[in-house]
C-alpha cells in the first residue's frame, strides 16, 4: 500500500523510547497508510540491535544507519530524502501518540487553504499536564527577558503572547503559530522540499524555528491542532539540564544553534545579542542556576560566538 505519511525519527541511543513511541503510532493511527524511517546516528552497537531485532522485516519501517551523528537537521533530510510520502511527519523519539493524530492532520491539510502548509498538536507531559507545544521567533526583547531580571514578569501577557518561545496550550481552538514544536511537524512533502528543508548549519536546537521562518517568509502559514495529543518527555533524547546537574554539552549545542540563528536573521543587532547572552551568562551563574564553573560557560559562549 502507498505510504501517505513518512514518519521520520532520528535515533541516537534512544532505540527503547522509539519502539514505544511506534508502538503507539501503530495502536493509535490505523486509517492513514504510513511509513516509518529511522535514521541511527551512530548509536552504540547495542542500541542498533536493539532497533535492528525489534523490526527486522516489517515492510514499512526502513532503518538507515549513518557511521558518524549527522545531528538532528541533516539526518532529518536524509530520513525527507528516503520517503515517498505526500505529508512528512518529523517525530521525537521522546513521544506517545495518544490518539489518531495522523488523521487529524491529514485531513485538515487535505481541506484547508494551501498556503497552510504544516500543523502540530498538544504536546503534554506524562501526567498529561500541557508542555510547550509551539513558539515566538526569537528576538532582542526574548534575550533581554531571558537575563533574569523580571523582565518578563513586568510584560506579563504580551511577554506570553509575543516574546515566549515555548507556550502551552490551554484550550480545544485552532490557531495559527510562528513555529510548532520541532518534537510533532507535520508538514507538506512539496513545501519542505521547496525550502530546501531544515539547514543543516544546525547541529541541533533552532533548527526548526529557522524552517518555520523561511515559511512564513514565503508567505506560508503553520496552525496549531490541539484536538491531536502526544505526550512528549522533554528532554529524553538528550537528557535535562538544572541547577543541580547542568548539562554544559546541551548548553553548548543550544547557545551555537542560537547564535548562527542571530547572525543568520538578525546580523545587525548580533553584536548587541552577544553583549545580553553574556549578562545572561553572568546573571544566571550568580542566581545558581547554570551550573557551577564559570570558566566553563564563559568558553562555551566565546566558542559560541565566532
Amino acid at each position: 500500500m502507498h505510504s501517505v505519511v513518512s514518519i521520520i525519527y532520528v535515533n541516537y541511543n534512544t532505540s527503547g523510547l522509539i519502539i514505544n513511541s511506534i508502538i503507539s503510532l501503530q495502536d493509535q493511527c490505523r486509517d492513514i497508510p504510513f511509513e516509518i524511517i529511522i535514521i541511527d546516528n551512530s548509536s552504540s552497537d547495542k542500541e542498533k540491535e536493539i532497533l535492528l531485532s525489534r523490526f527486522p522485516d516489517e515492510e514499512n519501517v526502513k532503518i538507515i544507519l549513518s557511521v558518524t551523528n549527522l545531528g538532528f537537521a541533516k539526518a532529518n533530510n536524509l530520513g525527507a530524502f528516503h520517503s515517498t510520502g505526500k505529508y512528512l511527519f518529523f517525530l521525537n523519539p521522546d513521544t506517545l501518540i495518544l490518539n489518531d493524530v495522523l488523521k487529524t492532520f491529514y485531513n485538515f491539510l487535505e481541506t484547508c487553504d494551501q498556503k497552510i502548509v504544516a500543523c502540530g498538536g498538544n504536546l503534554l507531559n506524562p501526567d498529561l499536564s500541557p508542555t510547550s507545544s509551539y513558539g515566538n521567533f526569537p528576538g532582542i526583547l526574548l534575550e533581554l527577558c531571558n537575563i533574569g531580571l523580571g523582565l518578563s514578569i513586568l510584560l506579563n501577557g504580551y511577554y506570553k503572547k509575543h516574546v515566549a518561545i515555548s507556550c502551552k496550550v490551554s484550550d480545544e481552538l485552532k490557531r495559527i503559530v510562528p513555529y510548532i514544536v520541532g518534537a510533532d511537524l507535520f508538514i507538506r512533502s512539496e513545501s519542505f522540499n521547496s525550502i530546501h528543508g531544515f539547514d543543516e548549519n544546525y547541529f541541533m536546537y533552532y533548527e526548526e524555528t529557522d524552517l518555520f521562518l523561511r515559511l512564513k517568509k514565503s508567505g506560508l502559514e503553520s496552525h496549531l491542532l490541539p484536538n491531536a495529543k502526544i505526550i512528549h518527555y522533554e528532554g529524553g533524547a538528550i537528557g535535562k539540564s538544572d541547577a543541580k546537574n547542568f548539562n554544559y554539552g546541551k548548553f553548548e549545542i543550544l547557545l551555537k544553534s542560537k547564535m548562527y540563528y542571530y547572525k543568520k536573521w538578525h546580523s545587525k543587532s548580533a553584536s548587541f545579542i552577544k553583549a545580553i547572552i553574556l549578562l545572561q551568562i553572568l546573571v544566571q551563574y550568580a542566581k545558581g542556576k547554570w551550573g557551577n564553573d564559570l570558566r566553563k560557560l564563559v568558553s562555551i559562549y566565546r566558542k559560541s560566538i565566532r
